[in-house]
């Protein structure tokens, strides 16, 4: 909620400030949202789980499974304010981290209902696609069977799904095109590249690792508003 209202705010100083603007420049805006589909692929990572009563577990190099068309699916919806050469939004993103490569103390582990990705971003419109960077937060959920006992989040925030535990940072670049086909709906399909650090408490223990996935979706979206402006001199 705060984020909306982080972005409600940020949308109103904008308008103002092309409202006010002495130009002979024709300006617009436009906020607009859309929800995608898709998967990614998640190179090898560290991974260390550690428990009081056993010996730490280290993977150095971690690998983890999204399956993104399984429920629950992989998703991503944005929220935009789009200028004539800018982008500033929010995404929300739901993603999952199912460990492979599982050692003989791990029955399996895996960071899902999701690790679950709330950033915001800024773009600059190019010829042929858009180029986004951000940042922002993660809430995962790791839970497992590991050295013969279940182990789950020890505290968190309870969310639809179970309870999550809050963790940062995260960032990423993206290039993503848009083709509008009718009016106000849209096509748009991307490519970006996520770096995240997460941390949560289990029972009696921490598991750390170091997600790095390049994510692939695409959906539909729609112009809620869109407005002209022309300045005066």
């Amino acid at each position: 909620m705060k984020s909306v209202l982080s972005l409600f705010i940020a949308f109103i100083l904008f308008y103002n400030t092309f409202a006010n603007t002495n130009s002979i420049e024709e300006r617009y805006w436009k906020v607009n949202i859309n929800l995608n589909f898709g998967s990614a692929y998640n190179l090898p990572t560290y991974l260390k789980i550690h428990q009081e009563a056993f010996g730490e577990i280290v993977i150095p190099w971690a690998r983890y499974s999204t399956r993104g068309f399984q429920s629950p699916v992989y998703w991503d919806y944005k929220l935009e304010l789009e200028l004539k050469n800018h982008v500033y939004g929010l995404r929300s993103t739901h993603h999952k981290l199912h460990l492979i490569n599982t050692t003989p103390e791990i029955a399996h582990f895996n960071i899902s209902h999701g690790y679950n990705l709330v950033m915001a971003y800024y773009g600059w419109k190019k010829k042929y696609v858009d180029l986004l960077v951000g940042m922002g937060i993660a809430f995962s959920h790791p839970e497992g069977i590991i050295n013969n006992q279940l182990v789950a989040l020890e505290e968190g925030i309870p969310l639809y799904g179970g309870v999550y535990r809050l963790t940062a940072p995260n960032f990423e670049i993206e290039a993503r095109k848009k083709v509008y086909l009718y009016k106000r709906l849209f096509f748009n399909a991307g490519v970006r590249f996520v770096a995240g650090y997460t941390k949560p408490k289990i029972n009696d223990g921490y598991v750390e690792t170091y997600p790095l996935n390049l994510h692939f979706a695409a959906g539909m979206g729609v112009d809620l508003i869109k407005s002209l402006i022309k300045n005066k001199k």
